[in-house]
């Protein structure tokens, strides 16, 4: 079976100038163990005077071989990409997974790849598998293929930390856990949330404790309901928070929303960028009695986020 014409259009379009070294996969949250993947390909590439690149699957192909399984993405696409560079690729082509591509086999996309963008070096991970069914034997297909046209197979050891196995599904467990020290340590960064300053309800600013609420996109994966040490990037400024993550059981229950208020800051931000370096989880969310003793713990939240990020500087 052939690749749909949009496929090859995408290869074409993003293909380098040189011979290339190449990994393929969804690579959410560029964490540690895909930094050591993209190092591995950056070194074994410039030994063979290639150019180190990715082709990186999206949407996640979970949304078209699973449709009732909403995605939940540790990055967004563009974020995933510098990344990517970031950590070692010269070169990054997002390839639109849909149910044409779920039914190329692997020794056609490989072909693909040898053809459009010059494959000569493939790394692939410790699971890696492509192609349809995602074969488990994808390793020894590839290194028999690429035996036949002309191209090098090679597959990394997985990453430990820990004695766990870094991951994203690890990244995940850690998110919904509230463990952000435990999420920096896998990703080697700050797990960070990003989007536009919007107006909320403004309860907030009525309760002393005004709110910089952002929006981010539905499919991004959120920490686990509760309250948060953050460090807010907007307007060229850099601002420590407390971040509630969560529906307001106190008001009405609604939907998950971000609210973060900006110590020691007063200016109107609404329209800016606003990033957030999630640091901390101080506590879970709670429905208090009433506004008195929501007002309390808020207080008692700032000077817990206080205590925290100045520990950490």
């Amino acid at each position: 079976m052939s690749l749909p014409s949009f496929t090859l259009t995408q290869l074409r379009a993003g293909a380098p100038g040189p011979n290339t070294a190449l990994t393929i996969g969804v690579l959410d949250g560029v964490h540690r163990g895909h930094q050591s993947l993209l190092a591995r390909l950056r070194v074994e590439a410039r030994k063979r005077a290639l150019a180190p690149g990715v082709i990186t699957l999206h949407p996640h192909p979970i949304t078209v071989l699973r449709p009732e399984v909403a995605p939940s993405y540790l990055t967004s696409l563009e974020d995933r990409m510098e990344l990517m560079r970031a950590a070692g690729a010269d070169w990054v082509i997002p390839l639109t997974f849909t149910g044409e591509v779920s039914e190329i086999s692997a020794e056609d996309l490989a072909r693909a790849f040898h053809e459009q963008v010059r494959m000569r070096l493939l790394v692939l991970g410790p699971d890696a598998a492509f192609g349809r069914g995602a074969p488990k034997d994808t390793l020894e297909r590839m290194q028999a293929l690429g035996q036949e046209i002309g191209f090098e197979v090679m597959r990394i050891e997985p990453l430990f930390d820990d004695g766990e196995r870094i991951s994203s599904t690890a990244v995940r467990q850690a998110l919904a856990d509230g463990d952000m020290e435990r999420v920096q340590v896998l990703l080697g960064r700050a797990y960070t949330l990003a989007g536009p300053v919007v107006h909320g309800f403004e309860r907030g600013r009525t309760i002393g404790f005004p709110t910089a609420n952002i929006s981010v996109a539905a499919d991004r994966m959120l920490p686990g309901i509760g309250v948060y040490a953050t460090k807010a990037h907007v307007a060229g400024l850099v601002l420590h928070g407390a971040t509630n993550i969560g529906r307001r059981p106190t008001f009405d229950a609604g939907h998950v929303s971000i609210e973060t208020h900006l110590i020691d800051f007063e200016g109107d931000i609404y329209g800016e960028r606003m990033e957030l370096e999630i640091v901390h989880r101080i506590r879970g969310e709670v429905a208090f009695s009433g506004v008195d003793e929501l007002k309390a713990q808020i207080a008692a939240d700032v000077d817990t986020v206080r205590a925290s990020l100045s520990a950490r500087a």
